[in-house]
């Protein structure tokens, strides 16, 4: 948004608000499921970011970018979801690292100007990763993880076995996992989360 609009909506105009919604919403709810497997959940994440927007609207800075604020405003949700939802309890040494990591999210903050954010970043590195599988392996992954089937139906609809949608899941996520934390190394936590 430019200086404009932005400014309209820290005045409270429901047009520039609309607009921004329309924009933003799309890639916000792609970079959440990726956190969050729930598309409710996802969803609830993503509308407490908009709401949240529109009840601090006065503090915008019109020279700020209101998208980096969303994205920002949304990955703390996100990691806090994770916190709360995840396996792990924190309370051991292994547990400690993944809490480091997430706390090292936290301290990362939006690039100015027109350079991708780090979850821009690893978003477009992920959607490239899916896109350059081997065929067999991007359907089955595509079907599984994003459009949510189950692997019997994957299976049926596919006309191949349970354990051959298993295997070549398990291959896709390790290819994947071997090019992002390449360029990743520090989320490895955040991409095994991711991942699986």
């Amino acid at each position: 948004m430019d200086v404009q609009l932005t400014t309209k909506l820290k005045e409270g105009d429901p047009i520039s608000f609309s607009r921004l919604f329309k924009e933003t919403h799309p890639r916000m709810m792609g970079y959440c499921m990726l956190f969050v497997k729930n598309r409710t959940d996802a969803e609830d994440l993503v509308q407490e970011c908009f709401s949240n927007l529109w009840l601090t609207r006065k503090k915008i800075d019109p020279n700020k970018s209101v998208e980096s604020l969303l994205f920002v405003s949304l990955r703390n949700r996100c990691l806090n979801y994770l916190k709360e939802n995840s396996k792990y309890s924190f309370d051991s040494f292994q547990d400690g690292i993944v809490l480091n990591e997430l706390q090292y999210l936290y301290q990362l903050d939006f690039l100015e100007g027109k350079e991708l954010s780090l979850e821009e970043r690893l978003v477009e590195a992920l959607k490239k990763a899916i896109e350059e599988l081997p065929e067999r392996k991007k359907e089955i992954l595509i079907k599984s993880k994003i459009k949510g089937m189950k692997q019997k139906d994957i299976a049926d609809e596919l006309g191949i076995s349970v354990k051959t949608v298993e295997k070549h899941l398990h291959e896709a996520k390790l290819e994947l996992r071997v090019k992002l934390e390449k360029q990743f190394s520090a989320l490895s936590i955040i991409l095994y989360l991711l991942l699986n």
